[in-house]
């Protein structure tokens, strides 16, 4: 039976810490890592850092999938919370990781279907091509013959992504045994100084991102904590990615202000790995 094509529009983004918690194993099916694939080809087109599949944000993502599956009429299902209450946020931290951004989906069969209506929608293009993402779960749970409104969809998809390992508030959580794609990142550490006035100083809240040397291509981010440390995973030779710094400027949504790190003419900054 064809399944119907329809989709849910309505993509979700928020900014908050999570605490961390512990996770079961996950992993991706073929058509979710296509979608995965598709999401970070497009990424790339608009040279944002690559998506790292990690085990808390699938399982989240897992979990949400086959919720939606069993509740497809409920409304605050539809304003993504889950059918205990709970809000993306709340959820994330139930399984461990920084809520940003959730992409919700039904009745599209195949990878390109879901992200090419993701792709068309304002909201999931831009959470899709989120600046700050680093981590992604990604999950189709298919229920023989679920209906939403009375129209067969079977299908129901959710992306989420996190900011994993950012400084805003904590410390790095993420680790490399966490990342469920198959590939081997390594875990950089990198910590970045400044001088002024003639004193080596840590330097907090400092953007630290690493390009692919050969082809310049972003392929991870992270803001330096209090002792001036960022973490950045890679599956490439540490010999062959290149490192800079830059300046960092964040909006605090919730209140509507805008916080700016002052920096200053004349300070230099030195990385060490």
């Amino acid at each position: 039976m064809k399944t119907k094509n329809n989709l849910l529009i309505l993509a979700f983004c928020a900014c908050v810490f999570l605490s961390s918690s512990s996770v079961k194993a996950a992993s991706l099916d073929v058509e979710e890592q296509k979608v995965v694939d598709l999401i970070n080809n497009y990424r790339k087109e608009n040279k944002l850092t690559e998506l790292k599949p990690t085990e808390s944000v699938q399982n989240a993502a897992e979990f949400m999938a086959e919720d939606f599956a069993n509740h497809p009429d409920d409304p605050k299902v539809h304003e993504h919370y889950d059918s205990t209450g709970r809000a993306p946020e709340e959820r994330s931290q139930d399984f461990g990781f920084y809520f940003l951004t959730e992409n919700m989906g039904w009745g599209y069969v195949t990878a390109e279907g879901i992200f090419e209506a993701w792709k068309a929608s304002e909201g999931h293009r831009e959470n899709m091509l989120s600046s700050g993402a680093r981590t992604i779960g990604l999950s189709m749970f298919y229920k023989a013959g679920a209906t939403k409104d009375g129209a067969l969809t079977e299908r129901f998809w959710i992306m989420d992504t996190s900011d994993e390992g950012v400084e805003r508030l904590k410390g790095n959580t993420l680790n490399s045994s966490e990342f469920i794609d198959g590939k081997n990142y390594k875990k950089m550490s990198v910590t970045v100084k400044k001088k002024k006035d003639g004193k080596i100083k840590v330097s907090k809240g400092s953007l630290v991102k690493v390009y692919d040397a050969s082809s310049g291509r972003l392929i991870d981010q992270d803001l330096t904590d209090k002792n001036g440390r960022a973490s950045l995973f890679t599956a490439l030779d540490p010999s062959k990615v290149k490192v800079k710094v830059y300046k960092y400027k964040w909006t605090k949504k919730s209140s509507n202000t805008s916080k700016k790190i002052k920096w200053k003419r004349g300070m230099r900054y030195n990385v060490t790995l």
